[in-house]
């Protein structure tokens, strides 16, 4: 007859046996669940980051940077990332050495999917796209003039991001147009010689506003040339990309770059106090005693108040589609 004792110890070890494995079972199961959960997040995150138009800030070929002429029609690249996971990246490019029209356009659509966090995979694309911190990096492999296989590297940012925000009007002050804006000039009959005697000579804007805002200038040169100075504390990748700069994203300070661009001089540098400084030229055009025209600039006027003040309106239309006018006051020097 068998041991009683040894049949309850028996028993005892398979019901402990038994638990062990339904709490494994338990923990598994919810380890699982948690897992899930995370990999759900983390597809939602990456997606609503993606989602959305992007816009190329950078570009280098086998690691140097593309010229300036180059950069000037790849600034107007395009990635566009959808809801229902298909991509459109459209790349505009020089149509030839001799032109400076950016006729030639390249693109790549298809569709995506998310794998995990910042983890996608791209169909129908004959680049590696990445996503990247902050930006989108798009690796493709170029032949140029039937030269050796090159690496082209294009890093794209949000188009609404704060790099590429629209500086204050009221800071900026700018008065430039774009270079293939040309406005039909209206027939101007005054005789503004006495008015051209009393302006000429430089001005300087009257405000309270940061210090280098405070060194703005105007001045009324002979032959109708109308010099403006304006200074920026700081810069942002808009400043760069519309002066055709071409450099990392982000970019390592300190940095200091200066470029000619039609009648505008722009000098950019981080040590400085005032880190963004531009010198323009346009002429000028008497319209009456009390109203001085810029030449292709229609959104500005100069009133004149007096022998000593003259007040620059600027209309301009917001991020909002809103017409809106600001004035600034300059006295003379």
């Amino acid at each position: 007859m068998k041991n009683p004792i040894n049949k309850l110890s028996n028993l005892f070890i398979v019901l402990i046996l038994f638990h062990l494995t339904l709490t494994s079972c338990t923990s598994n199961d919810d380890s699982n669940a948690e897992n899930n959960e995370e990999l759900s997040q983390n597809v939602i995150a990456t997606k609503k980051k993606l989602v959305g138009d992007w816009k190329l800030v950078s570009s280098t070929i086998n690691s140097q940077s593309v010229s300036a002429s180059e950069f000037e029609c790849l600034k107007r690249s395009i990635a566009t990332f959808t809801e229902n996971n298909t991509y459109n990246i459209t790349f505009k490019k020089k149509g030839s050495e001799s032109s400076n029209i950016c006729s030639q356009t390249n693109t790549e659509s298809g569709t995506y999917n998310i794998i995990d966090l910042n983890s996608i995979t791209f169909f129908n694309s004959t680049s590696e796209i990445k996503l990247v911190n902050e930006t989108l990096e798009i690796t493709s492999k170029i032949n140029i003039n039937n030269s050796e296989e090159q690496t082209q590297v294009d890093i794209f940012i949000r188009s609404d991001s704060n790099d590429l925000d629209d500086d204050d009007q009221e800071e900026t002050d700018d008065l430039e147009i774009d270079d293939d804006e040309t406005i039909e000039e209206e027939e101007n009959t005054y005789d503004g010689t006495a008015i051209i005697a009393k302006l000429l000579g430089k001005w300087k804007i009257d405000t309270d506003n940061n210090e280098c805002l405070q060194k703005n200038t105007i001045e009324f040169k002979t032959n109708n040339i109308f010099e403006f100075i304006q200074h920026k504390s700081t810069f942002n990748r808009s400043d760069l990309i519309n002066y055709n700069i071409n450099i990392s994203y982000p970019f390592s300070k300190p940095f200091s770059a200066s470029v000619t661009k039609g009648n505008v001089k722009v000098a950019f540098d981080t040590n400085a106090d005032c880190q963004f400084i531009k010198k323009s030229e346009q002429k000028y055009i008497v319209k009456d005693e009390k109203t001085i025209a810029l030449k292709n600039i229609p959104q500005v006027k100069i009133l004149i108040e007096n022998d000593t003040t003259i007040n620059l309106i600027y209309e301009y239309i917001d991020s909002n589609s809103n017409n809106q006018t600001i004035e600034f006051v300059y006295k003379k020097i």
